[in-house]
């Protein structure tokens, strides 16, 4: 499996933030998390490449996600 850059950004009561960071710990992929409500300026940058007040949004390799949608996930990760 290619190594892929994974960012996460989540929030300590997002129940789907716990799912797709399970995912990704099932499939042992790295990420790297960003939480919204403890990084003002991750919130910030969250918004402006999402267009999203709201978690998660995950970006794997430039790509974004938003909420959880497990065939995206699949085919970008190629799993």
């Amino acid at each position: 499996m290619s190594s892929k850059k994974i960012v996460i950004y989540t929030s300590p009561d997002c129940a789907y933030c716990y799912t797709v960071k399970g995912f990704l710990e099932d499939n042992n992929l790295e990420y790297e998390e960003i939480d919204i409500y403890n990084d003002e300026e991750g919130y910030d940058r969250m918004k402006e490449i999402s267009n999203q007040d709201s978690v998660p949004v995950t970006v794997i390799d430039g790509e974004i996600v938003l909420g959880w949608d497990k065939k995206r996930f699949k085919d970008l990760l190629g799993i």
